[in-house]
């Protein structure tokens, strides 16, 4: 038995304690990392072993165009109990499809390689957003993808106190530091940080006007330039190729998303309207660096 949907941003409760930073961030260092596959392998294990043998801890890359075999996915939803503040849907498979546009968060849960992915992607007449069970995750084709992969810092998962998810959490790496200068931070937004404000403000933490932004996570509803407001509380999203600054004095975000009830949106987030349900796991990184 599911929970009611919130109908309002003060519906939506944590269980947990607040955590007292809203935007916890690790400077790094990122590098153009482009992983080939080959087809039929299984995706995470793949693209782990060949983070490692570039020297990268983590990884944020752009799966756009990626040919996958059958996989499983979930959608957001409400809560199955009345601990959590949202949930995901039973779970969907796919026969196979080409991602438009996906963003993956490469890091570690017990001990191996694991990924956060979520999706866009046309299969049967239809658009479908969603949020792709790893596991299930083989290339369909041969490809070459292309990213970050980070140095100094990592994603790792570990069971977060205020929203009891398992997520990721970022770390130092020293591991896998380099001797290069920072040109990046990354972070997991806590509940209700807006992710426009959030980005720009970490964003100046970096000393630079031109900077762009990879991720994903979840929104309690949101507001675009460019389309009509997300009203439904509970969803997932990630963020388009072109989301920064490139250099320009205003940050631009572009997103697809999908709510509760299965309605995508996209365009380019309002400040201020974009508040992060449970988190956003972004990479910030200095466009303008070239050493």
């Amino acid at each position: 038995m599911r929970r009611p949907a919130p109908k309002n941003l003060s519906d939506i409760r944590h269980p947990g304690p607040s955590a007292s930073d809203r935007t916890p961030h690790i400077r790094c260092r990122a590098e153009p990392f482009a992983p080939r596959l080959e087809s039929a392998v299984d995706l995470v294990p793949a693209l782990g072993a060949l983070a490692k043998s570039d020297g990268f801890g983590s990884a944020v890359l752009d799966l756009s165009g990626l040919v996958l075999g059958p996989f499983d996915y979930v959608m957001p939803d409400r809560a199955i109990d009345d601990r959590h503040a949202a949930w995901y849907s039973d779970t969907h498979s796919s026969a196979g499809a080409t991602l438009q546009a996906a963003v993956a968060i490469l890091g570690w849960r017990e001990g191996s390689w694991f990924a956060h992915v979520h999706a866009f992607w046309h299969e049967n007449g239809r658009d479908r957003l969603g949020h792709l069970l790893p596991a299930s995750l083989k290339a369909g084709a041969p490809a070459k993808l292309e990213g970050y992969g980070l140095k100094g810092a990592v994603f790792r998962a570990a069971p977060d106190p205020e929203t009891e998810f398992t997520l990721f959490r970022v770390h130092p790496d020293p591991a896998t530091a380099s001797a290069k200068p920072d040109n990046a931070l990354i972070t997991t937004l806590a509940p209700f940080a807006d992710l426009h404000v959030s980005v720009s403000e970490l964003a100046g933490k970096l000393d630079t006007k031109a900077y762009d932004v990879l991720g994903l996570g979840s929104l309690a509803g949101a507001a675009f330039q460019d389309d009509r407001p997300m009203t439904g509380l509970i969803s997932e999203i990630l963020l388009l190729p072109g989301a920064g600054t490139g250099g320009k004095p205003d940050l631009t975000l572009p997103v697809r998303c999908v709510d509760l009830d299965g309605n995508l949106h996209a365009g380019a987030l309002l400040p201020g309207k974009a508040p992060t349900l449970v988190t956003c796991e972004l990479l910030i990184r200095n466009s303008g660096d070239t050493t």
